[in-house]
């Protein structure tokens, strides 16, 4: 017996099919695309942000005296650890445990010019810079040779002088006739030339200043007669006699 038409299975035309399919990957891709936006909300903070650094323009401490402390800071997420590498001697970095960090201590020396290394880091990553730390010492005058010349001939004495930054030196004083005092720009001076009168002496006080301190050293310039070969009359000069036979 013939199904009624109204019970017969209908068939969909085949551009129907292609529009049902094409709806329901549009709303698969839909629903992955709001489930990854509700993933990514879920933790904001997943890729966290690299650090950042905040240098101070000059740290300057004087060799054994108590210097300032000088802030280091990081920026970043989660919040940067902060360390250093080459610190001088005596020098600490102080974490505070919010990104910051404090550069202090006492200087045990060498002073002079140190390059240190600033690192920042936290899980999103590291950064690092260097720092110019400065540790300055006053002067101090080196005890080397005698200042003594012979008259008639000409002689240099040297002066040398210890500290950072290099100390300028200067003369005050009435130098024999003949000699002259020059600062040699590095810490050192000279006096030369040829005495045209002696023996005697002048007293004269040197001075070595840097932007530390300054530093004095009074003393006596001598012109003494070279000692003779066969030990006769002669004013002899420092630490020199006349040989003893065996």
């Amino acid at each position: 017996m013939p199904r009624p038409a109204s019970l017969a299975p209908r068939q969909s035309a085949p551009g129907v099919r292609v529009v049902i399919a094409v709806c329901v990957l549009l709303l698969g891709l839909a629903g992955g695309s709001a489930g990854l936006a509700r993933s990514a909300a879920a933790d904001p903070t997943a890729s966290g942000r690299g650090p950042s650094l905040i240098l101070p323009d000059e740290v300057i401490f004087v060799l054994d005296n108590p210097g300032e402390r000088h802030l280091i800071q990081a920026d970043g997420d989660p919040v940067p650890v902060l360390g250093a590498e080459g610190l001088p001697r005596g020098l600490r970095l102080i974490a505070h445990g919010d990104g910051s960090a404090s550069l202090e201590g006492i200087a045990t020396g060498p002073a002079g010019r140190t390059i240190v290394r600033v690192i920042a880091q936290n899980k999103a990553g590291s950064v690092a810079d260097d720092l110019v730390v400065m540790v300055r010492q006053g002067p101090s005058f080196v005890v080397g040779e005698p200042l003594t010349f012979v008259p008639g001939e000409f002689g240099t004495v040297l002066i040398r002088t210890g500290g950072f930054p290099i100390p300028g030196l200067s003369l005050q004083g009435d130098l024999p006739a003949g000699l002259a005092f020059a600062d040699n720009g590095d810490g050192t001076a000279i006096i030369a030339g040829t005495p045209l009168d002696g023996p005697g002496g002048a007293p004269v006080t040197l001075t070595a200043v840097n932007v530390v301190a300054d530093a004095s050293l009074t003393t006596r310039v001598v012109v003494a007669l070279r000692p003779h070969a066969s030990g006769g009359a002669g004013v002899l000069l420092p630490g020199s006699g006349p040989r003893r036979g065996p």
